[in-house]
């Protein structure tokens, strides 16, 4: 049996991370707006960056629904 100050902690620290993906994948869009990357990466890079951020992102919210249905 899961206690609730795990489970809250659990629902608090995927929250953080959800807010961390966000804040990672808007950088990496604006180093591709902008053109502002080292010059030994392509801007296909940080579009599979960006991808990788949407996908992990929805699979933490996903995580996260399912914690609160518990």
């Amino acid at each position: 049996m899961e206690r609730k100050s795990s489970k809250r902690k659990r629902k608090k620290r995927l929250i953080k991370q959800i807010e961390g993906q966000i804040r990672q994948k808007k950088k990496h869009e604006n180093k591709l707006e902008l053109g502002e990357f080292r010059k030994d990466t392509t801007p296909a890079y940080w579009k599979k960056e960006i991808e990788q951020f949407e996908k992990e992102e929805q699979r933490k919210k996903d995580l996260l629904k399912k914690l609160e249905k518990k």
